[in-house]
Protein backbone atom coordinates (compact mmCIF):
# COMPACT_ATOMS: atom_id res chain seq x y z
CA UNK A 1 0.00 0.00 0.00
CA UNK A 2 1.23 3.47 -1.07
CA UNK A 3 0.32 6.12 1.51
CA UNK A 4 0.80 10.27 -0.18
CA UNK A 5 2.40 12.83 1.71
CA UNK A 6 -0.83 14.75 1.90
CA UNK A 7 -2.79 11.59 3.52
CA UNK A 8 -0.15 10.90 6.29
CA UNK A 9 -0.30 15.28 6.97
CA UNK A 10 -4.58 14.87 6.50
CA UNK A 11 -4.32 12.62 9.85
CA UNK A 12 -2.51 14.85 11.82
CA UNK A 13 1.20 12.80 11.42
CA UNK A 14 4.33 15.03 10.09
CA UNK A 15 6.17 12.71 7.64
CA UNK A 16 9.37 12.29 10.25
CA UNK A 17 6.17 10.98 12.74
CA UNK A 18 4.56 8.35 10.42
CA UNK A 19 8.17 7.17 9.04
CA UNK A 20 9.75 6.74 12.66
CA UNK A 21 5.68 4.92 13.70
CA UNK A 22 6.13 3.13 10.55
CA UNK A 23 10.04 2.01 11.72
CA UNK A 24 8.67 0.82 15.03
CA UNK A 25 5.84 -1.30 13.64
CA UNK A 26 7.88 -3.59 11.32
CA UNK A 27 11.05 -3.43 13.79
CA UNK A 28 8.44 -4.88 16.27
CA UNK A 29 6.51 -7.35 13.97
CA UNK A 30 10.63 -8.49 12.86
CA UNK A 31 11.27 -9.10 16.43
CA UNK A 32 8.24 -10.78 17.76
CA UNK A 33 8.65 -13.05 14.51
CA UNK A 34 12.59 -13.65 15.26
CA UNK A 35 11.09 -15.08 18.77
CA UNK A 36 9.35 -17.35 17.70
CA UNK A 37 12.15 -19.57 15.72
CA UNK A 38 11.69 -22.93 13.93
CA UNK A 39 12.66 -25.63 16.21
CA UNK A 40 14.93 -28.11 14.30
CA UNK A 41 14.44 -31.86 15.05
CA UNK A 42 14.07 -35.12 12.64
CA UNK A 43 10.30 -34.76 13.12
CA UNK A 44 9.79 -31.04 11.58
CA UNK A 45 12.08 -32.40 8.97
CA UNK A 46 9.69 -34.80 7.88
CA UNK A 47 6.74 -32.63 8.10
CA UNK A 48 4.34 -31.07 5.74
CA UNK A 49 4.74 -27.50 7.22
CA UNK A 50 1.66 -25.18 7.15
CA UNK A 51 1.78 -22.24 5.03
CA UNK A 52 2.34 -19.41 7.32
CA UNK A 53 5.33 -21.30 8.75
CA UNK A 54 6.96 -22.04 5.05
CA UNK A 55 6.22 -18.62 4.41
CA UNK A 56 8.63 -17.47 7.53
CA UNK A 57 11.54 -18.97 5.38
CA UNK A 58 10.51 -17.23 2.51
CA UNK A 59 12.30 -13.48 1.95
CA UNK A 60 14.85 -14.07 4.60
CA UNK A 61 18.61 -13.66 3.23
CA UNK A 62 19.92 -16.07 5.36
CA UNK A 63 18.89 -18.45 7.83
CA UNK A 64 20.64 -18.76 11.15
CA UNK A 65 21.03 -22.51 13.06
CA UNK A 66 21.49 -22.18 17.03
CA UNK A 67 22.97 -25.31 18.20
CA UNK A 68 23.32 -23.78 21.83
CA UNK A 69 20.76 -21.65 23.65
CA UNK A 70 21.25 -18.31 22.89
CA UNK A 71 20.41 -15.82 26.45
CA UNK A 72 20.31 -12.56 24.32
CA UNK A 73 17.68 -13.37 21.57
CA UNK A 74 16.26 -9.68 22.26
CA UNK A 75 19.86 -8.01 21.51
CA UNK A 76 20.61 -10.16 18.56
CA UNK A 77 17.30 -9.23 16.83
CA UNK A 78 17.86 -5.82 18.02
CA UNK A 79 21.16 -5.49 16.07
CA UNK A 80 20.06 -7.68 13.10
CA UNK A 81 17.05 -5.00 12.65
CA UNK A 82 19.91 -2.28 12.53
CA UNK A 83 22.24 -4.20 10.13
CA UNK A 84 19.52 -4.72 7.85
CA UNK A 85 17.07 -1.93 8.02
CA UNK A 86 17.80 1.07 5.67
CA UNK A 87 15.25 3.85 5.40
CA UNK A 88 14.10 4.35 2.35
CA UNK A 89 15.56 1.35 0.84
CA UNK A 90 14.92 -1.65 2.47
CA UNK A 91 11.58 -3.68 1.56
CA UNK A 92 9.36 -4.82 4.81
CA UNK A 93 6.66 -6.47 2.98
CA UNK A 94 5.87 -9.86 3.15
CA UNK A 95 8.16 -10.44 6.21
CA UNK A 96 11.41 -9.12 4.78
CA UNK A 97 14.26 -9.36 7.01
CA UNK A 98 17.70 -10.52 6.88
CA UNK A 99 17.25 -14.01 8.65
CA UNK A 100 15.47 -17.17 10.29
CA UNK A 101 16.42 -18.42 13.10
CA UNK A 102 16.26 -21.73 13.36
CA UNK A 103 16.53 -23.51 16.89
CA UNK A 104 19.00 -26.76 16.32
CA UNK A 105 19.95 -27.07 20.54
CA UNK A 106 17.46 -29.72 21.76
CA UNK A 107 19.35 -33.25 22.52
CA UNK A 108 17.96 -35.08 18.98
CA UNK A 109 19.14 -31.58 16.84
CA UNK A 110 21.56 -31.79 13.83
CA UNK A 111 24.57 -29.99 15.69
CA UNK A 112 27.61 -30.76 13.21
CA UNK A 113 27.80 -28.54 9.73
CA UNK A 114 27.52 -31.76 7.87
CA UNK A 115 24.11 -32.47 9.62
CA UNK A 116 22.92 -29.05 9.46
CA UNK A 117 23.90 -28.37 5.59
CA UNK A 118 22.05 -31.61 4.55
CA UNK A 119 19.13 -29.95 7.36
CA UNK A 120 19.51 -26.94 5.19
CA UNK A 121 19.01 -28.60 1.82
CA UNK A 122 15.63 -30.16 3.03
CA UNK A 123 14.47 -27.30 4.10
CA UNK A 124 15.39 -25.20 0.52
CA UNK A 125 14.03 -28.14 -1.21
CA UNK A 126 10.71 -28.22 0.86
CA UNK A 127 10.38 -24.00 0.15
CA UNK A 128 11.19 -24.79 -3.55
CA UNK A 129 8.58 -27.33 -4.03
CA UNK A 130 6.03 -24.90 -2.80
CA UNK A 131 7.16 -21.52 -3.53
CA UNK A 132 4.99 -19.79 -5.80
CA UNK A 133 1.60 -21.68 -7.24
CA UNK A 134 0.06 -23.53 -4.06
CA UNK A 135 0.37 -27.28 -3.98
CA UNK A 136 -2.80 -29.42 -4.75
CA UNK A 137 -2.82 -30.12 -0.78
CA UNK A 138 -2.19 -26.59 0.13
CA UNK A 139 -5.32 -25.01 -1.69
CA UNK A 140 -7.95 -24.26 0.46
CA UNK A 141 -11.64 -21.96 -0.22
CA UNK A 142 -10.67 -18.60 -0.40
CA UNK A 143 -12.45 -16.98 3.01
CA UNK A 144 -15.81 -14.79 2.50
CA UNK A 145 -14.79 -11.94 4.27
CA UNK A 146 -12.60 -9.17 2.98
CA UNK A 147 -11.34 -9.12 6.51
CA UNK A 148 -10.23 -12.61 6.71
CA UNK A 149 -8.65 -12.79 2.73
CA UNK A 150 -6.24 -9.97 4.13
CA UNK A 151 -5.10 -11.96 7.20
CA UNK A 152 -4.89 -15.68 4.88
CA UNK A 153 -2.02 -16.83 4.85
CA UNK A 154 -3.37 -18.03 1.28
CA UNK A 155 -3.20 -14.22 0.07
CA UNK A 156 -0.29 -13.11 -1.55
CA UNK A 157 1.34 -16.45 -1.90
CA UNK A 158 3.36 -15.85 -5.29
CA UNK A 159 5.58 -13.26 -3.24
CA UNK A 160 6.34 -15.25 -0.89
CA UNK A 161 9.89 -16.67 -2.76
CA UNK A 162 13.15 -18.43 -1.25
CA UNK A 163 15.85 -16.07 -1.49
CA UNK A 164 18.86 -16.89 -3.68
CA UNK A 165 21.29 -16.11 -1.13
CA UNK A 166 19.52 -18.22 1.94
CA UNK A 167 20.17 -20.76 -0.22
CA UNK A 168 24.18 -20.62 -0.55
CA UNK A 169 24.63 -19.79 2.71
CA UNK A 170 23.98 -20.09 6.43
CA UNK A 171 25.01 -18.99 9.95
CA UNK A 172 25.96 -21.00 12.79
CA UNK A 173 25.72 -19.91 16.29
CA UNK A 174 27.36 -22.56 18.37
CA UNK A 175 28.89 -21.15 20.95
CA UNK A 176 28.47 -18.10 23.47
CA UNK A 177 31.21 -18.75 25.57
CA UNK A 178 34.05 -16.14 24.70
CA UNK A 179 31.13 -13.48 24.43
CA UNK A 180 28.91 -14.68 27.37
CA UNK A 181 30.81 -16.66 30.48
CA UNK A 182 27.64 -15.66 32.51
CA UNK A 183 24.36 -14.04 32.35
CA UNK A 184 25.46 -11.05 34.69
CA UNK A 185 27.65 -10.35 31.83
CA UNK A 186 26.05 -10.36 28.83
CA UNK A 187 22.93 -8.36 30.88
CA UNK A 188 25.73 -5.82 31.70
CA UNK A 189 26.99 -5.67 28.15
CA UNK A 190 23.75 -5.23 26.91
CA UNK A 191 23.34 -2.15 29.22
CA UNK A 192 26.57 -0.98 27.86
CA UNK A 193 26.81 -1.83 24.36
CA UNK A 194 23.43 -2.23 22.63
CA UNK A 195 26.17 -3.86 19.33
CA UNK A 196 27.83 -6.48 21.76
CA UNK A 197 25.82 -9.69 19.63
CA UNK A 198 28.90 -8.92 17.05
CA UNK A 199 30.99 -9.96 18.72
CA UNK A 200 29.38 -13.59 19.12
CA UNK A 201 31.75 -16.25 16.86
CA UNK A 202 29.99 -18.26 14.23
CA UNK A 203 30.93 -20.17 11.46
CA UNK A 204 29.66 -19.02 7.82
CA UNK A 205 28.87 -21.96 6.02
CA UNK A 206 28.85 -21.95 1.77
CA UNK A 207 26.63 -24.50 0.74
CA UNK A 208 27.87 -24.96 -3.05
CA UNK A 209 24.65 -24.77 -4.03
CA UNK A 210 23.64 -21.54 -6.39
CA UNK A 211 20.40 -22.05 -6.84
CA UNK A 212 19.56 -18.16 -9.49
CA UNK A 213 22.21 -16.89 -8.08
CA UNK A 214 23.40 -14.08 -10.12
CA UNK A 215 26.82 -13.01 -8.34
CA UNK A 216 28.33 -16.22 -9.25
CA UNK A 217 30.20 -18.70 -6.63
CA UNK A 218 30.19 -17.39 -3.09
CA UNK A 219 34.16 -16.19 -2.54
CA UNK A 220 35.63 -16.29 0.74
CA UNK A 221 38.50 -14.12 -0.58
CA UNK A 222 37.61 -11.04 0.61
CA UNK A 223 37.84 -12.17 4.42
CA UNK A 224 40.49 -14.61 4.60
CA UNK A 225 42.27 -12.20 6.76
CA UNK A 226 39.49 -11.85 9.26
CA UNK A 227 38.28 -15.58 9.63
CA UNK A 228 40.24 -19.10 9.88
CA UNK A 229 39.36 -22.48 7.82
CA UNK A 230 37.59 -24.75 10.07
CA UNK A 231 38.36 -28.96 10.17
CA UNK A 232 40.26 -28.28 6.90
CA UNK A 233 36.95 -27.42 5.34
CA UNK A 234 37.21 -24.13 2.36
CA UNK A 235 33.89 -24.53 2.60
CA UNK A 236 33.37 -23.27 6.36
CA UNK A 237 34.93 -20.41 8.04
CA UNK A 238 34.89 -18.96 11.90
CA UNK A 239 34.30 -15.35 11.96
CA UNK A 240 32.80 -12.75 14.15
CA UNK A 241 28.75 -12.08 13.80
CA UNK A 242 29.20 -8.85 12.49
CA UNK A 243 31.68 -9.71 9.64
CA UNK A 244 29.30 -12.87 8.89
CA UNK A 245 26.36 -10.52 8.54
CA UNK A 246 28.18 -7.81 6.12
CA UNK A 247 29.33 -10.78 4.18
CA UNK A 248 25.78 -11.55 3.60
CA UNK A 249 24.06 -8.88 3.00
CA UNK A 250 27.11 -7.30 0.44
CA UNK A 251 26.31 -10.71 -1.47
CA UNK A 252 22.56 -10.35 -1.19
CA UNK A 253 22.64 -6.82 -2.50
CA UNK A 254 25.05 -7.49 -5.63
CA UNK A 255 22.95 -10.58 -6.47
CA UNK A 256 19.43 -8.00 -6.00
CA UNK A 257 21.62 -5.83 -8.44
CA UNK A 258 22.52 -8.19 -10.46
CA UNK A 259 18.71 -8.94 -11.16
CA UNK A 260 17.55 -5.38 -11.60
Amino acid sequence: MTVSDGEIEAEGYSIEEFIAHWEYENKWMQQHKFFQHFQLTPETLQQWWSIKDLHEFCLKVCAIYATVNIPFERELAEYLWNKWFRAGETPCRFGNFFARFVGSYNPESPKTVPKLLDAHQRICAQVLLRQGTLCAQDKKPAPLRVEDRLESPYENHENYILDPVFHAVFIVMDTTVPLVPSSSTWQLRARDDPDFAADTPVLLVRTGVYHDLRTGLVDFASIEAISEEVDGSENVRRINLSSAVDFVLDLHRRNTKAHT
